[in-house]
Formats: structure tokens, sequence, C-alpha cells
């Protein structure tokens, strides 16, 4: 199992602490472009509905994981 497959793995398990460079490499791995404005990192995917709004800190938030997760079945994991 790959590095971002265990990631990936740990993303989808309930009450796991993420990161936000974990996050960052995931969405990068999907494909999506990252835009800083302001202390918020914006995440884009041409093809992709939502932009995915991420403010940079150590840990990410409980809202933030749950829609992490939904990219991420959204792309078929």
């Amino acid at each position: 199992m790959s590095k971002e497959e265990k990631l990936i793995e740990k993303i989808l398990q309930k009450n796991k602490n993420i990161s936000y460079e974990d996050a960052e490499k995931i969405l990068l791995k999907l494909d999506f472009v990252l835009e800083i404005k302001g202390s918020h990192h914006i995440f884009r995917k041409n093809g992709f509905a939502r932009n995915i709004s991420l403010k940079r800190r150590p840990l990410l938030l409980s809202y933030q994981i749950e829609m992490l997760k939904e990219v991420l079945e959204e792309h078929g994991y």
C-alpha cells in the first residue's frame, strides 16, 4: 500500500486527526490547483462543482475533514 493510499484510508476513518499538509497532498494528487487568498487556501479543479477552502493550521477542523471525505468519495475512494 502506497503512502497516498494509507493517507486516504486514514482520512476516511472516523475520529482521526488530519494535518493541513496531508490534506494539501491529497488534493494536489487529485489535480486540484491551490490559490492562496489571505489566510485561506482555496483548492479548485476544472469540472468539479465546488471549491475547497482550508485555513492553514496544524490540524483540520471536523467540518473540513468531512468536506475532504466527500471529495474523496466523489473521486471514487
